[in-house]
């Protein structure tokens, strides 16, 4: 008794659609991917559970640890800041201002800055901070 051998049929996994979709995912996520603009200054920002981020529309006051300020990203001296803001607050219809201050920033140079801020003519000042799942 003679018994016919099936035919091997090969298998093989073509990997060129796959290399596709990798390549498109890597696109996508480059296209979609958000940069965020950083202080100049090195900071290490307090972390809060309420956190929320905001757009880079708001003009930014940043205080590290040595006191030393940074405005429209250049070093400002603390007899300067209040004029400049009042320049750049004026003609804005939401005079808000962000607070970047270092975690170890001195408490009192953290509520003198807040003060300027708000003789500058700032209607609302936010404190920015890390959110507290980072």
């Amino acid at each position: 008794m003679h018994f016919r051998r099936g035919s091997k049929i090969r298998v093989a996994i073509d990997i060129a659609p796959l290399v596709d979709v990798v390549f498109l995912l890597v696109i996508f996520f480059a296209v979609s991917t958000t940069f965020q603009d950083s202080a100049g200054l090195k900071l290490q920002l307090p972390t809060s559970n309420a956190a929320v981020d905001r757009e880079p529309r708001e003009i930014t006051v940043v205080l590290d640890r040595e006191g030393r300020l940074e405005f429209d990203g250049r070093l400002v001296i603390e007899d300067n800041l209040e004029g400049e803001l009042r320049t750049a607050l004026s003609g804005r219809e939401d005079p808000l201002v962000v607070l970047r201050a270092d975690k170890d920033a001195s408490h009192g140079d953290v509520v003198r800055i807040m003060g300027l801020i708000r003789q500058a003519g700032a209607e609302g000042l936010t404190i920015a901070a890390r959110s507290g799942t980072e």
